[in-house]
């Protein structure tokens, strides 16, 4: 096993540079996981928009009853009926909506052609949004009750559509599963897996065969008696062990500083999300030997091993969610193994049972992953075969193994 001895004696030579990239990783995963217990809470409170109402209208009983109904939902900010005001209030953001009930609009509620509201909120705003589809549920119902009374009671009226609006529904919270779903931070954390998962996978994998690389090790390797099958399988062996052990570490990782979270969930979710992870380390390891073929020396390395992890990670949706993705980028990270990761892993976190309709999209998505890996390897076959008769296959390695 002398091959396998010293593809864990380089491992040991760059130990430094990996735990720091994997206390990197560690630090990144509890921020985000922080931010993500900012983000996510389970308890509803609903935002209160800052609005503004100029009326230049006369003042009546739906007016009134509407200023009350907003104010319930929103903090009104006075303003004056100025067009510098307005747009001093918009410029520094004092308001997310701004209502403007222009002249004679409460007459012509009956009118075929009714005079429209002016409305002015900020652009994509949800607040503003939030805030305009309460003024048109209001007016809209006024306008119905209008129409289709012959002499309306507007107090009567001002007074029914105020209590429709104001009423309120029981929620009931139902939970299908038996354990508490899988928590924001646990899942961030395996959501930006893929790339330390990359890197490390790639710099160890790549520093092992630089060091067989060298043109007088390599001849040496070709007339010594350990036959080539042996010595490729105990370099398999190696990079195996080194990836596995790296799992297992940062597995336990994970589950140490998640562990509040992951007692409660159930067990089967979180070894599906585990084996979903380990489907990752194998093509990882997969993408790090086809790299190697490649690699001639330290600074590729490094080259290589940030470029395929963070162009793999960004455009597969582990530092963007897939969710916010445009259609063009989505027909970009469907060709690759991260997109399917990471949407494994949204279906993982979604399960509400573990039928075999439920469960469908998971097999499904690990079974791309899996493609995606066998793929690799058949291409790293093909292009080992061409270049191991190439002259150029005994070109100059510069490594660290002779020093």
């Amino acid at each position: 096993m002398r091959v396998f001895k010293v593809c864990l004696l380089v491992i040991r030579r760059r130990m430094v540079m990996f735990a720091t990239y994997f206390i990197i990783f560690i630090g990144v995963s509890i921020m985000l996981s922080q931010f993500s217990r900012q983000s996510y809470s389970s308890v509803f409170e609903e935002s209160r928009p800052a609005f503004t109402v100029i009326n230049r209208d006369k003042e009546t009983i739906y007016t009134e009853k509407m200023m009350d109904f907003l104010k319930e939902h929103g903090t009104y900010v006075p303003l004056e009926d100025d067009m510098e005001a307005i747009q001093d209030a918009r410029f520094n953001e004092a308001v997310s909506y701004i209502l403007i009930i222009p002249e004679g609009f409460q007459d012509a509620l009956k009118d075929q052609k009714p005079v429209k509201l002016l409305e002015n909120m900020i652009q994509d705003s949800a607040s503003g949004y939030q805030m305009s589809s309460y003024v048109n549920q209001y007016w809209g119902y006024i306008q119905t009750r209008e129409k289709i009374e012959e002499n309306p009671d507007r107090e009567k009226i001002a007074d029914e559509v105020s209590e429709l609006l104001n009423r309120s529904v029981s929620v009931e919270k139902r939970q299908y599963l038996k354990t508490q779903p899988v928590s924001e931070g646990f899942k961030a954390q395996y959501q930006v897996a893929p790339y330390i998962i990359l890197v490390i996978c790639v710099l160890c994998i790549t520093s092992i065969f630089l060091s067989f690389q060298r043109p007088d090790i390599r001849m040496r390797n070709l007339c010594g008696p350990l036959k080539p099958f042996t010595r490729l399988w105990q370099m398999g062996l190696g990079c195996s062990c080194v990836g596995i052990v790296f799992w297992i570490i940062l597995t336990a990782a994970g589950l140490f500083l998640y562990y509040d979270s992951v007692k409660d969930m159930d067990i089967r979710i979180t070894g599906l999300i585990l084996l979903n992870n380990f489907i990752m380390l194998l093509l990882a390891m997969a993408v790090s030997v086809l790299a190697s073929l490649f690699v001639r020396d330290t600074n590729m390395q490094n080259a290589a091993a940030n470029i395929l992890a963070l162009g793999l990670s960004f455009l597969g949706g582990a530092f963007v969610p897939i969710s916010i993705m445009g259609d063009s980028v989505l027909k970009v990270a469907r060709c690759l193994p991260v997109y399917w990761y990471e949407e494994c892993l949204d279906e993982i976190s979604g399960l509400t049972g573990f039928g075999m309709e439920n469960l469908l999209p998971v097999w499904k998505c690990m079974g791309i992953l899996l493609g995606f890996t066998i793929a690799v390897l058949c291409v790293t076959l093909a292009v080992n075969k061409q270049k191991s008769g190439a002259e150029e296959s005994f070109g100059t390695t510069k490594t660290e193994i002779g020093m």
